[in-house]
């Protein structure tokens, strides 16, 4: 009897332990991932005696590894999704809905608009994610090589004209890099070698008053070759058959062409703002903090188009799995990482924004007038609607853009040609749409 007790007890004592585990799967979001992220839930786990378990995924394995996950019924807690991800997977129907969470953390006025939509699946009622960190895009430029063409930033990045005007003044600048003693390129940009071209061409696209996909008809299709996105995107990639974007740029990936700018290659570039903390850091540490581009650093929105003026904004949220065994304490896992406190810590470690709009008052952004720009620019994010085919959409019109610049390093970019890509690509978007 007293053998069977303390094996009753036993069994009790293991599932008591089981049940104060939580395990998370995040990305490589900062230099030490795995230790990063468990100094930041180390409160947590104090406070509610629990083990926070990290696994790190790498990019180009996170979608396969979450999405069998969702199809087994074995995985993690919770999952950091890429802000794009969000309708696909919770389009199985394997997300827990967190409304409360988002309720206990301020509800939607907590959060941008662009911030917010990705919270659930487009047109759902209830969320299924809560967001973590946002990424959006800027331009850094050197203010030595700007001031020494006779740029002025404010009118360089007001608009598509002054932009491309600011463009041709550096051209013809005879400004060279202290360090390099080369001239610099007016502008460095990635061409079909990078993961993120769609991003890099959405700005553009919406500044026109175009856009990636539209509704009409109760039905979701492709507005790639629309008048509009057309417009933008023609101007977006005629900069560089201009001359203002070096040949061997379209050549490279974004890690490529911040490094270039970091060397002093170039004079502008989008990027986003991690790149401020980069600058902190020394180059031993992986930053360029020695280096002239570091002290000679500016930050700009994307100049306003014909209709306005976007920039794109993504980034993480977390999601839980309807699987766990511990949801009520995962739950309240996902409002500390969304608190305030949190959000500010990581986005620190990170050097990306937080999601939550209240934290952007801390000191550590309001006293950095380039995180502050940052801010600025967030007001005019877009994201992409949270469709559950939105991956097949993202990959066809990666691949016809990455066509287009094709057109371009040929120097045979045409609005006739750039037509008869994008209305192949709408064609193929709306098939995968069906």
């Amino acid at each position: 009897m007293i053998k069977k007790a303390l094996s009753s007890l036993l069994v009790l004592a293991s599932l008591a332990f089981a049940q104060k585990t939580l395990e998370v799967w995040i990305m490589p979001n900062s230099p030490q991932p795995a230790e990063d992220f468990k100094a930041l839930v180390a409160p947590f786990e104090k406070a509610h005696g629990v083990e926070v378990k990290v696994t790190v995924l790498d990019w180009g394995v996170a979608w396969t590894k979450i999405t069998t996950a969702a199809t087994s019924g074995v995985g993690p807690d919770l999952t950091q999704l890429g802000t794009t991800w969000v309708g696909a997977i919770s389009a199985m129907g394997v997300l827990e809905p967190v409304d409360d969470v988002l309720e206990a953390l301020g509800g939607e006025k907590a959060y941008l608009p662009a911030v917010w939509r990705t919270t659930r699946l487009e047109g759902a009622r209830q969320a299924t994610a809560v967001p973590w960190f946002s990424e959006l895009r800027a331009f850094y430029y050197r203010t030595d090589a700007l001031k020494a063409a006779g740029v002025n930033p404010a009118e360089m990045f007001a608009s598509w004209q002054g932009f491309e005007a600011g463009l041709a003044r550096l051209k013809a600048s005879s400004f060279r890099d202290p360090e390099t003693k080369a001239p610099l390129a007016p502008l460095c940009t990635p061409g079909k070698n990078s993961w993120d071209v769609l991003h890099n061409a959405a700005p553009w696209i919406w500044g026109a008053g175009g856009e990636i996909v539209r509704q009409a008809g109760g039905r979701w299709q492709s507005a790639l070759n629309s008048p509009e996105s057309l417009e933008g995107l023609y101007f977006f990639l005629s900069l560089a058959q201009k001359g203002y974007v070096p040949a061997e740029s379209l050549e490279k990936n974004t890690a490529q062409i911040e490094a270039d700018f970091q060397a002093g290659k170039c004079a502008v570039f989008a990027s986003g703002p991690w790149m401020i903390q980069r600058a902190q850091v020394p180059e031993a540490k992986g930053g360029f903090a020695e280096r002239t581009a570091a002290k000679n650093l500016g930050v700009a929105p994307y100049p306003a188009g014909p209709k306005g003026r976007y920039t794109f904004f993504g980034g993480s949220n977390l999601a839980l799995f309807n699987f766990s065994k511990n949801k009520p304490l995962a739950k309240e896992l996902l409002k500390y990482l969304g608190g305030p406190e949190a959000q500010v810590r990581y986005a620190q470690m990170t050097g990306m924004l937080p999601a939550l709009r209240s934290a952007w008052s801390d000191p550590s952004f309001q006293q950095n007038p380039l995180l502050r720009t940052f801010i600025q620019a967030a007001q005019f994010g877009r994201t992409y609607p949270s469709l559950a085919g939105w991956g097949g959409v993202e990959n066809l019109a990666v691949q016809h853009l990455g066509m287009a610049w094709d057109l371009v390093a040929q120097g045979r970019l045409t609005r006739e040609a750039l037509k008869d890509l994008m209305d192949k690509a709408s064609a193929a978007i709306n098939q995968a749409l069906r």
